[in-house]
């Protein structure tokens, strides 16, 4: 019984189509100006860990350390949502 299920699983797997994603014909300046927007965002959100973070260094020595952690972790929160958007927009484009 267990051999036949697996055989027809087998058989059913090597049925199902994989098909490979394909540019829609006239897109290629919209997929410029996406790709634009990504390195965009990429170094938008570099700027923005790095000015965080150094915030941080100064709030450190004024007292105000939560100011500067707020503003590490939303910079590390935009980035992840950067880096993800970028993998849901691979996804469906």
């Amino acid at each position: 019984m267990l051999m036949e299920l697996m055989t027809t699983a087998a058989n059913v797997y090597g049925v199902i189509p994989n098909p490979q994603p394909e540019q829609p014909p006239g897109t290629e300046g919209i997929m410029t100006l996406l790709n634009w927007v990504s390195w965009i965002v990429i170094i938008l959100g570099v700027v923005g860990f790095l000015a965080s973070a150094g915030s941080l260094v100064f709030a450190a020595f004024t007292g105000r350390e939560i100011q500067g952690i707020k503003g590490l972790a939303i910079a590390i929160i935009v980035c992840m949502l950067a880096v993800g958007s970028g993998a849901i927009m691979r996804v469906f484009v």
